[in-house]
């Protein structure tokens, strides 16, 4: 992503001043922090690294290191979180179980969901305030969710608040329909069948007419012998026809992953945390249920 033009003048406006006579003591991390809360998380990564790395106390420079990490992490940048992550925790132990959430998070993101149940279950054999507690575990049960294990997960939410709502939740998702990826591309042999199998009807309905219309014209064509036309409406026809099918498919995807994210979201398995990047270099986490 190319940092906006206000973006990068702040980058050297702060450089500037930090470079003038005076400046003894590193400046705060307020442009960093800027950055981030406006929605420059790759800047403002930038910038926490760069401020750790001026710092003489491995305490701060192991908050920064963090900070930087979680906002590679929102800029999708994994491995650069992950190298960052290293290097916050080697600086600074006490920031353990601050990394092991992020570190599960990024696992998560990247699929490798063994990985972040690993370090979720490490997470909660630590000590921890019972907010960090109740993330890890709505957190663990979501992991567990998007890898197949319903009963797995549903231990995990045995002790989270008010576990009789959540778990409700958890059990309308095991009884709900799921759509077959296979059937959806059988069916959708007849156009539109596949994606009405998944109840996206208005898709269905526009496969079944472009298909009809681009039958309709190599008829047409073929009876007044104009090869050309119907050479090209041959194309349009198997293009669409063979997106019927695929289209049973994905439509069948969408249906199974959109249950899955209806009830991560009831779970509460995508409960955002960030920093409170005024406390900075201090990590303190802020959650929201």
């Amino acid at each position: 992503m190319i940092a906006s033009r206000r973006t990068v003048w702040a980058l050297v406006a702060a450089a500037l001043l930090r470079a003038g006579p005076g400046a003894a003591e590193p400046a705060p991390p307020v442009l960093a922090a800027e950055l981030a809360i406006e929605g420059d998380p790759h800047a403002a990564a930038v910038e926490f690294r760069r401020l750790a790395l001026e710092q003489a106390s491995p305490e701060r420079a192991a908050g920064y290191f963090w900070a930087a990490a979680y906002a590679y992490a929102q800029a999708g940048d994994l491995d650069a979180a992950a190298r960052l992550l290293d290097r916050a925790e080697d600086a600074n132990p006490a920031l353990r179980r601050e990394a092991l959430l992020l570190r599960a998070q990024l696992a998560a993101e990247r699929g490798d969901y063994p990985e972040a149940e690993f370090e979720l279950t490490a997470l909660l054999a630590e000590p921890a305030a019972a907010p960090l507690r109740e993330l890890s575990l709505r957190r663990l049960a979501g992991v567990r969710l998007r890898d197949g294990r319903v009963p797995a997960a549903r231990a995990a939410l045995v002790d989270v608040a008010a576990p009789e709502r959540v778990l409700a939740s958890l059990d309308t998702y095991a009884r709900g329909p799921r759509r077959s990826p296979t059937v959806g591309g059988l069916l959708g042999l007849v156009p539109g069948l596949g994606y009405a199998y998944s109840g996206e009807y208005a898709n269905g309905l526009r496969s079944l007419l472009l298909n009809a219309l681009f039958i309709a014209a190599m008829v047409e064509t073929a009876d007044e012998e104009q090869w050309a036309l119907f050479a090209a409406a041959g194309f349009f026809e198997v293009t669409f026809y063979t997106g019927s099918i695929y289209g049973g498919v994905d439509s069948a995807h969408r249906f199974n992953r959109e249950r899955l994210d209806d009830a991560l979201d009831a779970i509460g398995a995508t409960a955002p945390f960030a920093p409170d990047w005024k406390s900075l270099p201090v990590v303190t986490l802020q959650f929201r249920f």
